[in-house]
């Protein structure tokens, strides 16, 4: 398992590189996809009624149905539709879940046609069982239909399973193959952001239509994947053995990966084989050794076959039942979302960059993340640091080094926020309502009144660059010592560089001295990393 999770990472980094041109905020990438899938079925409450066919906010779907043909089709709400069998809906438990508490509760459902194959083993039952009796039944040749609208992993077994996807709008949809014999799949005229299949059986899989990222992988001999007719702008391929049958297009807006991790030498690549539908120069493979060809006219007939025998199959599309009209279909609600955390990032750090340097990717932490790039030269790279750190948006700003990469220099920069995440309240204090853009003197001189104390005299404040120069008397060391420590405590607006205090000229009072640094450059803008505070201090 952890070979195939190290497989999969690596394709998503090879095929996290931006695209050709200039990007002004985040480009696409699998893990977006992920993201605004999961952001589309936390965006309702769907009704969960497992005994009406109704799956609530799905979130993982496993289909267990040998000698069946199941359609899956896209719609507002997800949902089961009994055909020529009856299905049994298990629901599994989220006790392992990241944010058990994550609401609307995410549902992860088994799909079976008996409870033979709904709970295989002792324990396999999850939290409950319910037959699907009450579910409308729109009869037909499949065992049933499976409408989807949040769903976005898919996990296919059985024995003689004949699946149609048919013409699904997703952000993402990953999709594995459990073992199975003579399983086969068709993709019919799909618009799926991220698009990943996973095939550990001897199965016949192929589909045409819209994607952005396409990964598939497998570790079956007896595969055949006609990925041919997907118009993909990124390709990730990936094999553990040889055998599978490949063919890909390569279009003029396609980056092409095919990632063998075996290495195979000499002779032994023969046996990695791939068509290639486009130019073959253009497929690169950065590891290991590969034999790729020009898409042969027996593959486009088998391609061609498979699909027929899938659609014949299925039958005529059926008229499925209305679903609540208030529900957004899956790319509406995905074009109704607001910017996502990274994007967010990615937006206010294009403010304030040269637009000929290209933001490819941010990472996010708690209080910080961190910024990856493109820059035309080395110069300009090593730059960024003091562009952002002088833009105040972030508390404090950290890199400088870059590596020639894609045609320019590649650098990363890790960035601090003054709050936890992006779009959260800042630490910050807001701006004077009169000059919301900046903090005046006069903010900061009652600001540092304050933490001093009423018994504390302020004798001097002087600004130097991002510093303040304190000079001011208190009646006695242990006032003195308090109001130090009042400073030091205040760390969201100013922090004590250097301080010190001792016994004034006269004797009768102590004397303070500190240096305090500016966390906080500027206030918080509306639409920048944390949003403001309602109040100065």
């Amino acid at each position: 398992m952890s070979r195939h999770r190290n497989k999969l990472f690596v394709i998503i980094a090879l095929l996290a590189q931006p695209l050709c041109g200039t990007s002004a905020t985040l480009p696409s990438s699998a893990e977006s996809y992920v993201s605004q899938a999961a952001r589309v079925r936390q965006s309702a409450d769907r009704p969960w009624a497992p005994e009406a066919g109704q799956l609530g906010n799905l979130r993982h779907l496993q289909i267990t149905a040998p000698d069946c043909v199941i359609r899956i089709v896209s719609g507002t709400e997800n949902r089961v539709f009994p055909g020529s069998r009856g299905v049994i809906v298990v629901e599994r438990s989220r006790v392992l879940d990241a944010d058990p508490n994550e609401q609307p509760a995410p549902r992860d459902v088994v799909l079976a046609i008996d409870r033979v194959h709904a709970c295989p083993g002792l324990g396999s039952c999850g939290v409950s069982i319910t037959s699907a009796t009450s579910a409308p039944s729109i009869g037909g040749a499949v065992c049933f239909t499976v409408q989807l609208a949040t769903a976005h992993d898919l996990l296919l077994g059985g024995d003689d399973l004949s699946v149609l996807v048919d013409r699904v709008r997703q952000p993402a949809l990953r999709i594995k193959v459990n073992p199975s014999y003579r399983m086969q799949m068709w993709l019919e005229q799909v618009d799926i952001g991220l698009l990943s299949i996973d095939v550990n059986a001897a199965a016949h899989i192929g589909g045409n239509g819209q994607i952005d990222f396409l990964q598939a992988g497998s570790s079956s001999g007896g595969s055949t994947m006609f990925l041919q007719d997907f118009h993909a702008h990124n390709i990730g391929v990936s094999t553990t053995t040889t055998g599978t049958h490949w063919a890909i297009r390569i279009d003029a807006d396609t980056k092409a990966v095919y990632y063998q991790p075996a290495r195979a030498p000499g002779a032994i690549a023969e046996n990695y084989g791939i068509e290639v539908d486009g130019p073959i120069n253009r497929l690169d493979v950065p590891v290991g050794r590969v034999d790729p060809y020009p898409l042969r006219e027996v593959t486009r007939i088998a391609t061609r076959v498979l699909r027929d025998d899938v659609i014949a199959h299925a039958g005529p599309a059926p008229q499925l039942p209305p679903s609540d009209p208030a529900l957004p279909s899956a790319k509406v609600a995905a074009a109704a979302l607001p910017i996502d955390s990274r994007e967010r990032v990615a937006q206010v750090v294009a403010r304030y960059l040269p637009p000929s340097i290209r933001i490819t990717n941010i990472a996010l932490w708690k209080q910080g993340g961190r910024l990856e790039g493109i820059a035309p030269d080395a110069a300009m790279a090593h730059d960024v640091v003091r562009l952002l750190t002088n833009s105040g948006e972030f508390t404090y700003v950290s890199g400088g080094g870059s590596i020639p990469r894609d045609g320019g220099h590649a650098f990363s920069t890790q960035l601090s926020f003054a709050c936890d995440a992006p779009g959260q309240l800042s630490t910050c204090p807001a701006g004077h309502p009169m000059s919301p853009d900046r903090y005046s003197y006069v903010q900061i001189s009652d600001a540092i009144n304050v933490m001093l104390g009423p018994t504390v005299t302020v004798r001097d404040l002087r600004r130097t660059d991002d510093a303040f120069e304190l000079k001011a008397v208190a009646p006695n060391e242990a006032e003195a010592r308090a109001a130090l420590q009042r400073l030091g405590q205040r760390t969201d607006f100013l922090r004590v560089s250097i301080s010190g205090y001792g016994p004034s000229r006269s004797g009768a009072a102590t004397d303070i001295n500190a240096t305090l640094k500016l966390i906080c450059a500027v206030p918080p803008k509306p639409d920048g990393i944390c949003t403001a505070q309602s109040a100065p201090p």
